[in-house]
């Protein structure tokens, strides 16, 4: 058994005896692991399973009755609730943690203390490389972020420039292709007002005429 503040909590084995010489219910180990499992009667606590001793009385009751069944697990969700939060402001209130708790120890053996001293500055140096790492991290992330900025910007200057010459080469192969028609039209109107060629429009004429 240990204290948890005034909380009691069981192990397993403690329980089936505290069963069968308080309240005179016999059972062996594996049926009532099963039994407290069904019924969340567990509280975990160091990492160890146990049962508080506010639950011990609810798991002598009959669970093949279905009524009986609910209202033991209502009654044990309820207590076990209380208990964790019980618990969890104890710990709060009085638990150190371990670091703390090497730090206290007190001892004449120089190869304890050597150890002692080893781990603290060790944990000490794991913590400062832990730091360093995560600025380090931090860093490398805020310039690569950086970088793709620069990059992407830089993307988007390169296919505005790409789309302006672009544009400007379309206007002017348009503006090649508006004088181009513009110089043939000249050069067709130029032709056909030719006196040469009228004149020799005019005898094609007159010879497909007599051949006629």
């Amino acid at each position: 058994m240990i204290k948890v503040g005034t909380i009691q909590l069981y192990k397993l084995g403690e329980v089936v005896k505290i069963l069968k010489e308080n309240f005179n219910f016999t059972i062996d180990n594996p049926t009532l692991c099963r039994k407290a499992s069904k019924l969340n009667a567990y509280v975990i606590y160091n990492e160890k399973k146990y049962i508080p001793k506010d639950i011990i009385y609810h798991l002598t009751a009959n669970m093949r009755y279905l009524e009986t069944k609910i209202n033991t697990q209502k009654i044990i969700e309820n207590k076990i609730e209380s208990i964790k939060q019980d618990i969890s402001t104890y710990d709060k209130k009085h638990k150190i943690n371990p670091l703390t708790a090497i730090q206290r120890i007190k001892t004449n053996n120089n190869n304890t203390t050597t150890f002692i001293k080893a781990f603290l500055e060790l944990t000490e140096e794991i913590k400062n490389i832990k730091e360093e790492t995560q600025k380090e991290i931090k860093n490398i992330k805020e310039e690569t972020q950086k970088e793709i900025k620069n990059i992407k910007e830089e993307t988007q200057k390169e296919i505005k420039n790409k789309d302006e010459e672009i544009f400007t080469l379309k206007q002017i192969i348009q503006n090649i292709q508006k004088q181009t028609q513009i110089n043939l039209n000249k050069e067709l109107i130029s032709t056909i007002n030719n006196p040469i060629y009228k004149k020799s429009k005019n005898n094609f004429y007159i010879t497909n005429k007599k051949n006629i």
